[in-house]
């Protein structure tokens, strides 16, 4: 009897061990080896993203000098959530927006700066925002998919774009699917906007992630 409840035992752990060892396999398989996937493939599980999370180097290019900043930016699309906050220059650090769909934060701790707009028109257009050129792809009739060796880029003509911002360049890593640089150009197509991502995350956003505050409890002191 002894013999018999040992041999069950080791063969429902061995079940189980090869359940874990399966599930983990697809799971890294399925999340880490994008090397095997399409041009298409991979384009189409960057413009269904639904939430990320990033910090990158904006460089922005005019006529009289050229400025840099490093932001940190989270979006649920869904939702309509979304955070901006400045990292550098040290004379805006701080300094953040913050939309819950309905109403506008705006907040700046070294400035003792702390606002609520109400009923705020979205804002998640900010044509800086990673969202906002998936937005301008999908919405564009002009559009392109090409790729190198290492990389492949997705480019649209914007459908409501100006002679500042005319076109976007989004550059995608193959290996990982995961966006490097983004490039905004004017209507000469001259880049005027170059956007480079240190790190992003992709689909692990949750809403409390963005929103860290209450409207009620803020309105009332302001």
């Amino acid at each position: 009897m002894k013999k018999i409840i040992i041999i069950i035992t080791i063969i429902i752990i061995a079940i189980i061990a090869i359940f874990f060892i399966k599930s983990n396999y697809k799971n890294i398989k399925f999340g880490n080896n994008m090397s095997n996937k399409s041009a298409d493939e991979i384009a189409n599980y960057i413009l269904d993203i639904n939430s990320y999370e990033l910090t990158a180097n904006v460089t922005i290019e005019s006529n009289k000098n050229t400025n840099v900043y490093v932001m940190k930016e989270k979006c649920i699309k869904d939702s309509n959530l979304f955070k901006h906050e400045i990292l550098e220059p040290e004379n805006v650090r701080g300094i953040s927006f913050t939309y819950d769909g309905t109403n506008l934060k705006v907040e700046n701790s070294n400035l003792s700066l702390n606002k609520i707009y109400e009923n705020y028109p979205y804002i998640g257009e900010n044509t800086i925002t990673l969202m906002s050129f998936i937005n301008d792809y999908m919405e564009s009739n002009e559009t392109n998919v090409s790729e190198n060796e290492k990389e492949i880029v997705l480019e649209t003509k914007l459908k409501n774009g100006n002679k500042y911002i005319a076109y976007k360049k989004l550059y995608i890593n193959k290996s990982t699917a995961s966006p490097t640089r983004l490039e905004i150009q004017d209507i000469t197509q001259k880049t005027s906007i170059y956007i480079l991502y240190n790190e992003i995350k992709i689909n692990n956003l949750q809403k409390e992630d963005i929103l860290a505050f209450k409207l009620k409890e803020i309105s009332n002191d302001i």
